[in-house]
């Protein structure tokens, strides 16, 4: 694993990231599958490949639940009952992400950094955010209405 000290100097062109700590507290909203999306993204732009494809397999983990959330959801619907398990377990993973991953990138970057380094712009990923999020309610609206017309 790579040293500290090996990150890019804060002046470099290509070393601009998303705030982590913002992108852990944005993933309140949208899921951890935000935050570690922002947090691959990151691990990149600061030279550490291995830790952004340890992002990367959060992020498709993240994926995962949603979409098992989506199927359970539709079940749930039919059924008539409601999901006991996957809230839970949302906050569950919600909370293993943060100290297990987010905050690794959190306190690297205050250490190596402090509050001065070149900083993305955040509205096209919140606009993307608010987009998937729209796709995701839709589709699992949908994949319940449809169970539950077939059955």
């Amino acid at each position: 694993m790579s040293n500290v000290g090996e990150l890019p100097s804060p002046d470099a062109n290509d070393c601009a990231i998303w705030n982590p700590s913002a992108a852990a507290r944005w993933s309140l909203l949208f899921t951890p599958a935000f935050g570690a999306f922002i947090h691959m993204h990151n691990w990149r732009a600061l030279g550490q490949p291995e830790r952004a494809a340890s992002a990367r397999r959060w992020f498709y983990a993240s994926l995962c639940l949603l979409a098992l959330q989506i199927i359970t959801g539709a079940f749930n619907a039919r059924l008539g009952s409601e999901p006991l398990l996957l809230h839970p377990l949302g906050l569950l993973f919600l909370l293993v992400w943060y100290f297990g991953a987010a905050r690794q990138q959190m306190l690297l970057v205050r250490q190596r950094y402090g509050r001065r380094y070149p900083r993305k712009s955040w509205d096209s990923v919140l606009v993307g955010a608010v987009m998937a999020g729209a796709a995701y309610a839709f589709a699992r609206a949908m994949l319940s209405l449809l169970l539950v017309a077939l059955t």
